[in-house]
């Protein structure tokens, strides 16, 4: 990672961002592989979520803290780093063929994802426009 990287994801804000950005990518995926199977006998439906784990790391309910300063708060960027979503077999019954893909449900739960996905990419140029203005607008 190059200074610019290191400057942007050096702290725990980014790489809260950065991760949730590579977890929302793979929620879309689980999503878009729902889609494409939603006409395929027996297939069943999975769920991939991150939300309350990535959430309880940053708010330290998940994961013990512990504080090497007084000053610091919050989970260590390892710990941000190595969250891991959980992927799941959706068991409720489906239709006669067995497959049980609620395509409303799916789109629905793609689009929401893409807004999270797009939340994430905002905050970062943000960030980025910041940053880049500092270094620029040195007087």
């Amino acid at each position: 990672m190059g200074l610019i990287g290191s400057i942007l994801f050096s702290d725990r804000t980014p790489a809260m961002l950065k991760r949730s950005l590579d977890l929302n990518a793979q929620k879309a995926s689980v999503h878009a592989a729902n889609i494409a199977n939603a006409e395929t006998p027996g297939y069943k439906a999975s769920r991939f979520e991150f939300e309350g784990i990535l959430r309880g790391v940053v708010d330290g309910s998940a994961m013990p803290m512990k504080a090497t300063h007084a000053g610091h708060f919050g989970a260590p960027i390892q710990d941000i780093r190595s969250i891991q979503g959980v992927t799941d077999i959706d068991l409720t019954p489906g239709r006669i063929d067995g497959n049980n893909v609620d395509m409303e449900k799916e789109v629905s739960a793609f689009s929401e994802t893409q807004i999270a996905y797009d939340a994430a990419i905002t905050a970062m140029n943000k960030r980025s426009g910041i940053i880049k203005s500092a270094i620029t607008d040195v007087k």
